[in-house]
Protein backbone atom coordinates (compact mmCIF):
# COMPACT_ATOMS: atom_id res chain seq x y z
CA UNK A 1 0.00 0.00 0.00
CA UNK A 2 2.84 2.39 0.83
CA UNK A 3 4.30 2.14 -2.68
CA UNK A 4 0.88 2.67 -4.23
CA UNK A 5 0.31 5.83 -2.19
CA UNK A 6 3.76 7.13 -3.07
CA UNK A 7 2.96 6.59 -6.75
CA UNK A 8 -0.37 8.35 -6.36
CA UNK A 9 1.34 11.31 -4.68
CA UNK A 10 3.97 11.52 -7.43
CA UNK A 11 1.35 11.24 -10.18
CA UNK A 12 -0.71 13.92 -8.47
CA UNK A 13 2.28 16.26 -8.30
CA UNK A 14 3.08 15.65 -11.97
CA UNK A 15 -0.54 16.46 -12.83
CA UNK A 16 -0.49 19.61 -10.72
CA UNK A 17 2.70 20.78 -12.41
CA UNK A 18 0.91 20.48 -15.73
CA UNK A 19 -2.16 22.44 -14.75
CA UNK A 20 -1.34 24.91 -12.00
CA UNK A 21 0.64 27.99 -11.27
CA UNK A 22 3.75 26.60 -9.57
CA UNK A 23 3.57 28.95 -6.61
CA UNK A 24 0.25 27.40 -5.65
CA UNK A 25 1.45 23.79 -5.31
CA UNK A 26 1.28 23.30 -1.56
CA UNK A 27 1.44 20.11 0.45
CA UNK A 28 -2.19 20.71 1.49
CA UNK A 29 -3.32 20.89 -2.16
CA UNK A 30 -1.13 17.93 -3.08
CA UNK A 31 -2.61 15.85 -0.25
CA UNK A 32 -6.12 16.81 -1.36
CA UNK A 33 -5.38 15.95 -5.00
CA UNK A 34 -3.87 12.61 -3.85
CA UNK A 35 -6.92 11.80 -1.74
CA UNK A 36 -4.99 11.55 1.51
CA UNK A 37 -4.40 13.72 4.53
CA UNK A 38 -1.43 16.03 4.76
CA UNK A 39 -0.17 13.95 7.71
CA UNK A 40 -0.29 10.82 5.53
CA UNK A 41 1.63 12.67 2.84
CA UNK A 42 4.40 13.34 5.34
CA UNK A 43 4.48 9.66 6.34
CA UNK A 44 5.55 8.85 2.79
CA UNK A 45 7.79 11.86 2.18
CA UNK A 46 9.64 13.90 4.82
CA UNK A 47 9.22 17.15 2.88
CA UNK A 48 7.81 18.76 -0.24
CA UNK A 49 11.38 18.92 -1.53
CA UNK A 50 11.70 15.13 -1.26
CA UNK A 51 8.52 14.67 -3.32
CA UNK A 52 9.95 16.87 -6.09
CA UNK A 53 13.27 15.02 -5.86
CA UNK A 54 11.64 11.62 -6.21
CA UNK A 55 9.53 12.73 -9.17
CA UNK A 56 12.66 14.11 -10.82
CA UNK A 57 14.55 10.89 -10.04
CA UNK A 58 11.87 8.79 -11.73
CA UNK A 59 12.07 10.83 -14.93
CA UNK A 60 15.86 10.98 -14.81
CA UNK A 61 15.99 7.17 -14.60
CA UNK A 62 13.66 6.79 -17.57
CA UNK A 63 15.78 9.07 -19.79
CA UNK A 64 19.11 7.50 -18.82
CA UNK A 65 17.80 3.95 -19.08
CA UNK A 66 17.01 4.74 -22.70
CA UNK A 67 20.45 6.34 -23.19
CA UNK A 68 22.19 3.24 -21.81
CA UNK A 69 20.05 1.04 -24.03
CA UNK A 70 20.98 3.14 -27.08
CA UNK A 71 24.71 2.99 -26.25
CA UNK A 72 24.58 -0.80 -26.55
CA UNK A 73 22.64 -0.91 -29.83
CA UNK A 74 24.48 -1.90 -33.00
CA UNK A 75 23.49 1.22 -34.94
CA UNK A 76 25.46 4.25 -36.11
CA UNK A 77 26.30 7.08 -33.74
CA UNK A 78 24.09 9.33 -35.82
CA UNK A 79 21.12 6.98 -35.28
CA UNK A 80 21.87 6.71 -31.54
CA UNK A 81 21.90 10.50 -31.21
CA UNK A 82 18.76 10.87 -33.31
CA UNK A 83 16.87 8.23 -31.29
CA UNK A 84 18.01 9.83 -28.04
CA UNK A 85 16.96 13.29 -29.23
CA UNK A 86 13.52 12.10 -30.37
CA UNK A 87 12.97 10.01 -27.23
CA UNK A 88 13.85 12.97 -25.01
CA UNK A 89 11.34 15.28 -26.69
CA UNK A 90 8.54 12.71 -26.85
CA UNK A 91 9.14 11.88 -23.17
CA UNK A 92 8.82 15.59 -22.37
CA UNK A 93 5.64 15.81 -24.42
CA UNK A 94 4.10 12.96 -22.44
CA UNK A 95 5.48 14.12 -19.06
CA UNK A 96 4.69 17.82 -18.90
CA UNK A 97 5.44 18.02 -15.18
CA UNK A 98 8.99 16.85 -15.91
CA UNK A 99 9.28 19.61 -18.52
CA UNK A 100 8.52 22.14 -15.79
CA UNK A 101 11.11 20.55 -13.51
CA UNK A 102 13.76 20.60 -16.27
CA UNK A 103 13.05 24.24 -16.99
CA UNK A 104 13.28 24.89 -13.24
CA UNK A 105 9.96 26.73 -13.50
CA UNK A 106 8.43 24.46 -10.85
CA UNK A 107 11.26 24.95 -8.38
CA UNK A 108 11.53 27.46 -5.58
CA UNK A 109 14.56 28.23 -3.43
CA UNK A 110 13.36 25.47 -1.10
CA UNK A 111 14.01 22.89 -3.83
CA UNK A 112 17.69 23.78 -4.30
CA UNK A 113 18.69 20.12 -4.21
CA UNK A 114 16.32 19.40 -7.11
CA UNK A 115 17.79 22.38 -8.98
CA UNK A 116 21.23 20.81 -8.45
CA UNK A 117 19.85 17.52 -9.79
CA UNK A 118 18.59 19.31 -12.90
CA UNK A 119 22.05 20.78 -13.48
CA UNK A 120 23.63 17.34 -13.06
CA UNK A 121 21.02 15.82 -15.38
CA UNK A 122 21.98 18.20 -18.17
CA UNK A 123 25.69 17.64 -17.56
CA UNK A 124 25.24 13.85 -17.69
CA UNK A 125 23.08 14.07 -20.80
CA UNK A 126 25.67 16.24 -22.54
CA UNK A 127 28.37 13.74 -21.53
CA UNK A 128 26.30 10.90 -23.03
CA UNK A 129 25.98 12.87 -26.28
CA UNK A 130 29.73 13.62 -26.38
CA UNK A 131 30.62 9.98 -25.78
CA UNK A 132 28.37 8.74 -28.56
CA UNK A 133 29.53 11.47 -30.95
CA UNK A 134 33.19 10.60 -30.24
CA UNK A 135 32.51 7.09 -31.60
CA UNK A 136 32.16 8.66 -35.04
CA UNK A 137 34.20 11.86 -34.73
CA UNK A 138 35.51 11.55 -38.32
CA UNK A 139 31.94 12.04 -39.55
CA UNK A 140 31.41 15.24 -37.54
CA UNK A 141 31.68 18.76 -38.93
CA UNK A 142 33.05 20.03 -35.61
CA UNK A 143 34.22 18.64 -32.27
CA UNK A 144 31.98 16.21 -30.35
CA UNK A 145 31.72 18.68 -27.43
CA UNK A 146 30.46 21.51 -29.63
CA UNK A 147 27.98 19.20 -31.35
CA UNK A 148 26.72 17.89 -27.99
CA UNK A 149 26.31 21.46 -26.78
CA UNK A 150 24.25 22.36 -29.87
CA UNK A 151 21.96 19.38 -29.35
CA UNK A 152 21.50 20.09 -25.64
CA UNK A 153 20.81 23.78 -26.26
CA UNK A 154 18.21 22.82 -28.86
CA UNK A 155 16.55 20.40 -26.44
CA UNK A 156 16.44 23.00 -23.65
CA UNK A 157 15.01 25.56 -26.05
CA UNK A 158 12.31 23.18 -27.22
CA UNK A 159 11.36 22.31 -23.64
CA UNK A 160 10.95 26.05 -22.95
CA UNK A 161 8.98 26.53 -26.17
CA UNK A 162 6.63 23.69 -25.24
CA UNK A 163 5.98 25.20 -21.79
CA UNK A 164 5.56 28.70 -23.23
CA UNK A 165 2.84 27.35 -25.55
CA UNK A 166 1.03 26.05 -22.44
CA UNK A 167 1.66 22.52 -23.77
CA UNK A 168 -0.37 23.14 -26.92
CA UNK A 169 2.52 23.17 -29.43
CA UNK A 170 3.44 19.48 -29.31
CA UNK A 171 7.11 18.74 -30.01
CA UNK A 172 6.14 15.65 -32.01
CA UNK A 173 4.65 17.92 -34.68
CA UNK A 174 8.01 19.55 -35.53
CA UNK A 175 10.80 17.61 -33.85
CA UNK A 176 11.73 15.54 -36.94
CA UNK A 177 12.33 18.78 -38.86
CA UNK A 178 14.46 20.16 -36.03
CA UNK A 179 16.47 16.94 -36.02
CA UNK A 180 17.10 17.20 -39.78
CA UNK A 181 18.47 20.72 -39.35
CA UNK A 182 20.67 19.59 -36.46
CA UNK A 183 21.95 16.58 -38.41
CA UNK A 184 22.99 18.84 -41.31
CA UNK A 185 24.87 21.05 -38.84
CA UNK A 186 26.60 18.17 -37.04
CA UNK A 187 27.25 15.28 -39.43
CA UNK A 188 29.14 15.24 -42.73
CA UNK A 189 26.75 12.67 -44.20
Amino acid sequence: MKTDRKSIILESLAGMLEERNMSKVTTALLAEKSGITEAALYRHFPSKRSIYAELFSFCDSAIFSKCNELKKEKISSKEKIKNSFLFFMIFIEKNKGFARLLSREALSVDEQNVNDNVNQFYERYELFLRQVLKEDSDNLITQPGVSAQLILTTLEGNVSRYIRSKFKDSPSSYIENIWELLAISIFRN
